[in-house]
């Protein structure tokens, strides 16, 4: 394995199935909102924005977003859903040093980016600089014990794992950690833990995709965090 998955070469097909698919959809998209605050009049950064859904919802709420991705493919697609309602650039999400200056934003939303990245201290304390005192950080990532994953060589190790996403119809790259690896460098960049989220699928879950809803009942695929930035 030669590292995280590249989103280039898969930005089409993955943003074609990505807003119909019940996971997303139904389960991570509801969790991942119910942990936002009020967004209309701020400053939102979208870390990771795919192919632009949650800048989508958050512009139509009154936010005053930009979006960033690494991926120039999903920039493109991003682009062309949002149109000139946000600022939408292609950028590394642990390094906008060049990009934005200190406390440009009151709140960061980072959806289902986590697992692809190789150092999280750098990425926290990076959005550290970018959020301003008391701002807010809400992100989704893998969880690290969901269905399908292999605890070998043990939960405490992190590791590079490949897993076949069926209705993508591909071989995805990224980490598994456990759960201090999130919490310990979230800390350390001077952060507080509001939140952490373990929901239970919804009953649209279950209308839709039964087979999903009964293996989300059993072991959460996602995690969820708010966090807030501490003012000192």
């Amino acid at each position: 394995m030669t590292g995280p998955t590249d989103y280039d070469a898969i930005a089409a097909r993955y943003a074609a199935g990505i807003d119909q698919r019940p996971y997303n959809a139904l389960y991570e998209r509801p969790a991942t909102v119910a942990l936002l605050p009020e967004v209309a009049g701020r400053d939102v950064l979208d870390a990771g924005c795919g192919s632009g859904w949650y800048a989508d919802w958050l512009a139509r709420r009154g936010a005053r977003v930009v979006a960033v991705d690494r991926s120039a493919s999903m920039v493109a697609l991003a682009g062309e859903r949002l149109g000139a309602r946000c600022r939408v650039i292609q950028g590394d999400v642990s390094d906008l040093r060049d990009v934005f200056p200190d406390q440009a934003f009151d709140v960061i939303l980072s959806s289902l980016v986590l697992h692809y990245l190789d150092d999280l201290a750098q990425t926290f304390h990076e959005w550290a600089r970018i959020l301003r005192p008391g701002g807010t950080l809400v992100f989704s990532t893998h969880h690290p014990v969901r269905e399908g994953t292999q605890l070998d060589p043990g939960y405490l190790r992190r590791e590079l794992i490949e897993e076949n996403w069926g209705w993508l119809g591909e071989t995805m790259r990224y980490f598994r950690r456990p759960l201090r690896d999130l919490t310990e460098p979230l800390a350390a960049a001077g952060f507080v833990i509001e939140r952490i989220g373990e929901p239970d699928p919804s009953e649209a879950m279950r209308a839709s995709d039964p087979k999903g809803f009964e293996r989300l009942s059993r072991l959460p695929g996602f995690i969820f965090f708010r966090a807030r930035k501490l003012t000192a």
